[in-house]
């Protein structure tokens, strides 16, 4: 199996505890050892709460100050009683998402939300858990795998388009909005096919619109001590159990049907680990779906928002995109061979993608103390990794503030740290859904491209706004014209 080949010999040199130990005692960091440890500058803020009302009220705002007062170090934060360490190069970076992953782990304060939607999922999962989950997924997450789910995307996107029609119907529209729903379509019908009904489909996108709202405000409230009361937390319990009502029914009912539909939710019911030989429990299932779901449709939402903000403010772009897009495949539905020929597409999706991460930020605790270029880190240290200020470093991007897809021509990316762009993590824990992520992108912009031509409505103000992904904080008004 691929995770056998690849994610095992990544792991080999710190596979168990005692060689983590040893290596971690005879080599405390894959940089040069300095004669004396370096010190973490350090953000305060007001007195007893620290930066604290300005990590709540905007967190970019506050990293983006961090880095340009001390490039290139890790910057401490300070919460309170406690410190937020954030990690912006790319040495840095690939020394926590790879070189000693297995020291940063996801701790339980900022991830809890996360775990109480997703329960023991592979997003949320660790050690022997995360394990067996990834063997399981692995083999069906694969590029081949992924491509044979094109046909079906196909369907379910023309369907959507011929909705968004309606809704666009010559006057303005908020094409975050359009995106969000024309994702939940086909997340949703990738994942269950005809196993979910309209009105099993809107009683759980409701549930989890509240679910996704209630999560972006705990997610940086966690550094609050646990008696702090959070508003919402009735509905957020309530919209779980909805989540799970739902989604529980729809996986006993395929079980017990034996009718093979072809999607996602019968690749899961199938998938067996290869050394147990036994597969996933409706509560895997479960959290395992709900976590496709959540990290499919929301990041992917989001990039198709900007990516409309983008080409509509770059008309030269544009251009050579529908040019690509009509030599390729015309005014005919894509097939899974024109994706693999829709290089400048997937160039502006990458682009986007630098530019606005829908996964901003990432959060990981050590597990035990450790040393990352000089600058020691004691266990318990919660490290906040910034892909948004990341890949806009200008030692490894030039004019990093300008849309230009040609930066991912395939001779210029392999120039540049492997970790200055990590759009979907690194390491061992690299996501496993990029090719399904990528490829829906890429065939919903074909689609779009060959039918519309969007513009923004002219005064719309448009702010990047971080939550539990970047979208816009006003959403994204456009007129829809036909082509």
């Amino acid at each position: 199996m691929e995770i056998k080949e690849s994610y095992f010999k990544q792991q080999q040199t710190l596979k168990n505890a005692d060689t983590a130990r040893e290596h971690q005692n005879n080599h405390p960091s894959p940089f040069e050892l300095s004669p004396t440890l370096k010190t973490c500058p350090v953000v305060r803020g007001y007195p007893f709460v620290g930066v604290l009302p300005e990590l709540l009220q905007n967190p970019l705002r506050l990293f983006q100050r961090a880095v340009k007062n001390h490039p290139g170090e890790i910057v401490a934060l300070k919460l309170g009683p406690i410190q937020a360490h954030l990690v912006t190069h790319p040495k840095h970076v690939q020394y926590v998402l790879n070189d000693n992953w297995q020291n940063f782990g996801k701790g339980d304060a900022m991830w809890k939300p996360i775990r109480q939607i997703m329960g023991n999922g592979l997003v949320t999962s660790q050690g022997e858990s995360w394990f067996r989950s990834r063997r399981l997924m692995q083999p069906m997450f694969t590029a081949n795998q992924i491509n044979a789910l094109t046909e079906l995307s196909v369907k379910i996107i023309a369907e959507e388009l011929a909705r968004f029609e309606k809704a666009a119907n010559g006057g303005a529209i908020d094409m975050e909005n359009e995106m969000t729903l024309l994702m939940q379509s086909l997340i949703l019908g990738v994942m269950f096919s005809s196993s979910i009904d309209c009105n099993r489909a809107e009683t759980l996108v409701k549930a989890l619109k509240i679910i996704l709202q209630q999560t972006s405000r705990r997610l940086f409230l966690c550094f609050l001590p646990k008696q702090f009361p959070i508003p919402g937390e009735r509905a957020f319990r309530n919209a779980i159990q909805t989540t799970d009502d739902t989604i529980l029914t729809i996986i006993r009912t395929r079980r017990q049907s034996g009718f093979n539909q072809g999607d996602l939710l019968e690749r899961l019911l199938q998938a067996r680990d290869e050394e147990s030989k036994t597969g996933m429990n409706d509560q895997q299932l479960r959290d395992e779906s709900i976590s496709l779901f959540l990290a499919g449709y929301e990041t992917t939402s989001t990039t198709l928002t900007w990516v409309w903000y983008l080409l509509d403010k770059h008309p030269e772009v544009e251009g050579k995109l529908r040019a690509e897009i009509d030599a390729v495949i015309g005014k005919r539905h894509p097939t899974s061979a024109d994706v693999v020929k829709l290089q400048y597409t997937k160039m502006v999706i990458q682009e986007a993608i630098r530019l606005y991460p829908p996964g901003w930020f990432l959060a990981r605790v050590v597990q035990e103390d450790d040393v990352i270029d000089g600058y020691a880190l004691k266990a318990g240290t919660t490290v906040v990794l910034c892909p948004y200020l990341t890949n806009r470093l200008s030692e490894f991007w030039d004019r990093p503030e300008v849309f230009d897809p040609e930066r991912f021509a395939p001779e210029r990316f392999t120039q540049r740290h492997s970790h200055s762009y990590f759009p979907f993590g690194g390491g061992p824990r690299y996501c496993i859904g990029k090719h399904l992520a990528l490829l829906e992108t890429q065939l919903i912009v074909a689609m779009m491209v060959q039918k519309y031509r969007l513009r923004c409505i002219p005064g719309h103000p448009v702010e990047a706004l971080p939550g539990i992904s970047l979208r816009p904080r006003n959403g994204l008004r456009m007129t829809v014209q036909a082509v």
